[in-house]
């Protein structure tokens, strides 16, 4: 074979269709911030409580079988853990949550918050 394997032109067509990707994630992320998704705290299995995702909360969860606790807000169309009782505190370097599909986990407290649409 001759020359290389890919040319100028096959590199701008990957190049392209790259940012065309890159652009409609972030176009499908604004439009699920700005719609009806909502956060599904639930326990053990059970949903305990649905939230908003573009209203305010600041709650606090209890797991009534371990006495574990969870602070939950919600504000400015994203959710995020500011304080856990558990020792690892995993659940509160997820950071802030705000598209369809996206979780924090909370496995001491079998807590698991889930943002959907």
């Amino acid at each position: 074979m001759d020359g290389p394997l890919l040319k100028k032109n096959d590199l701008r067509l990957a190049a392209g269709l790259l940012v065309l990707i890159l652009l409609l994630f972030a176009a499908r992320g604004l439009y699920f911030r700005g719609s009806g998704a909502r956060v599904i705290v639930s326990q053990n299995g059970s949903t305990l409580r649905e939230y908003p995702l573009n209203g305010f909360a600041d709650d606090v969860i209890t797991n009534p079988e371990t006495g574990g606790t969870n602070r939950l807000h919600i504000s400015g169309g994203k959710v995020w853990v500011t304080d856990a009782s558990c020792p690892d505190k995993i659940c509160e370097h997820y950071g802030k949550i705000c598209q369809d599909g996206e979780v924090i986990v909370c496995l001491p407290n079998r807590l698991i918050i889930t943002v959907a649409e």
